[in-house]
C-alpha cells in the first residue's frame, strides 16, 4: 500500500494530474465509480463514452464520464483507491507549493522578495508541515477508510491555503491552481464519504 501511494504522489508531482490518476486507477474500471460520474485520464476514455464537458478538467487531461453499468467494488478496494488518490492529490499540492515559492521569490515588496516576509515564510512552513503530516497519515493508515477520508478533507483545505499564495492569479482558469482544483473534483467522483455517498 505504502509504495503505491508514494508512487502516485511521485508521478502526480512530476508529471501532473492525468499521469498520477492513470497510476491510481491502474486495473480499475470506470464502472467501479461509486457515483454517477467517473473521472478518468482522457487517454482512457472509451470510444462512444458519454463525456461531460469541463474546460478546466480537459486542460488537465481529465474527462468526466457517465459509466455504462455498475461494477462491484469491495470496501477495501475503494479505500485502497482513495488512498492512492490521496497520494495523487498530495503530489499536486506539493507541486503547487513549490510553484508558489517560485512565484513569491520573483515578487518584490518593500525592496525584498515576498518570500522573505515573515508571514509568508510562516504560511509556507505550515503548508510543508501539513503536507508531511498528510503523507504520514496516508502511509500509516492508508487502509482505514475514516483516515483516508480525513486525509482528503485536509488536502482540500491545504490546496486552498496554497492557492491564496498566488493572490488573484490563483482564481484564473489557466492559473497554477487549476490542477489542485481538478484533483478535488476527481476525488469527488471516487472517494466515498462517511454518509455512504461519493
Amino acid at each position: 500500500m505504502r509504495e503505491s501511494i508514494s508512487e502516485c504522489e511521485r508521478i502526480a508531482h512530476a508529471q501532473g494530474l492525468a499521469a498520477g490518476l492513470g497510476v491510481a486507477l491502474a486495473g480499475v474500471d470506470a464502472d467501479a465509480a461509486p457515483g454517477l460520474i467517473a473521472a478518468l485520464p482522457t487517454t482512457r476514455v472509451a470510444p462512444g463514452a458519454s463525456v461531460i464537458p469541463h474546460r478546466m478538467a480537459q486542460l488537465e487531461g481529465i474527462s468526466f464520464v457517465r459509466p455504462l453499468a455498475k461494477a462491484a467494488c469491495s470496501g477495501e478496494e475503494r479505500t485502497a483507491l482513495a488512498g492512492r488518490l490521496g497520494g495523487v492529490r498530495l503530489g499536486m499540492v506539493r507541486s503547487l507549493v513549490e510553484r508558489a515559492v517560485g512565484h513569491l521569490s520573483g515578487r518584490v515588496v518593500g525592496g525584498e522578495p515576498t518570500i522573505r516576509k515573515q508571514l509568508v515564510l510562516g504560511t509556507v512552513a505550515d503548508l510543508v508541515t501539513e503536507t508531511e503530516a498528510i503523507r504520514r497519515l496516508l502511509t500509516v493508515a492508508g487502509t482505514v477508510s475514516t483516515a483516508v477520508a480525513d486525509a482528503h478533507e485536509r488536502l482540500t483545505v491545504l490546496g486552498w491555503e496554497a492557492a491564496k499564495l498566488f493572490g488573484a492569479s490563483g482564481y484564473l482558469v489557466d492559473g497554477p491552481v487549476r490542477g489542485v482544483y481538478v484533483s478535488r473534483l476527481v476525488a469527488n467522483c471516487w472517494v466515498v464519504t462517511e454518509a455512504g455517498g461519493s
